[in-house]
């Protein structure tokens, strides 16, 4: 590999390595498995750049990268559900006094079940918005599509959202 493209490999994998961990932390909830799929993701990167291939925008590379591999995991694996998790928590233990992380912990779950009712591919959306924090023309790239659409899944996605809490409000 040459030295420009070694270069520009270390420097995606300072700026973008937090990003693709949190992203993919989001997607997968499961902070070993995005571990794996970061590692993963900068290895395919490494062995793409290195057959020489040229990279225009290497954080929608490494994006692209990522959701492919997220995709594999979701068709091999189906994730815990959120009672097992629950029931591993020291949360149960009767000197445990950390209510707050409780509380926490109960607001993520909530924000997870409902990430979780959503298609796979609103959800990605909106984590790629608001947890990744890429503009919608950086999405579209990364999925190959126009910004406009993107905003407009990403605006259908958050009403979906928001009935979802709607009707859980009302139900309680």
């Amino acid at each position: 590999m040459e030295d420009r493209a070694k270069k520009q490999f270390l420097a995606a994998y300072d700026s973008y390595a937090d990003a693709l961990y949190r992203h993919c932390f989001f997607r997968v909830f499961s902070k070993a498995r995005a571990e794996e799929l970061v590692q993963e993701t900068f290895m395919r990167a490494w062995v793409y750049m290195e057959a020489g291939n040229a990279v225009a925008n290497t954080r929608a590379f490494l994006y692209r990268v990522a959701n492919n591999l997220i995709i594999d995991h979701a068709r091999k694996k189906k994730e815990e559900s959120l009672d097992a998790l629950l029931e591993e928590s020291d949360a149960y233990e009767p000197a445990y006094e950390g209510h707050k992380q409780i509380e926490k912990n109960i607001l993520i779950g909530e924000v997870k079940e409902a990430m979780e009712n959503l298609s796979d591919s609103d959800r990605g959306l909106l984590i790629k918005r608001y947890v990744d924090d890429l503009d919608p023309k950086e999405i579209a790239e990364i999925l190959q599509t126009n910004a406009n659409n993107v905003s407009v899944k990403i605006h259908r996605a958050i009403k979906t959202l928001k009935r979802y809490f709607h009707r859980e409000t009302k139900e309680a």
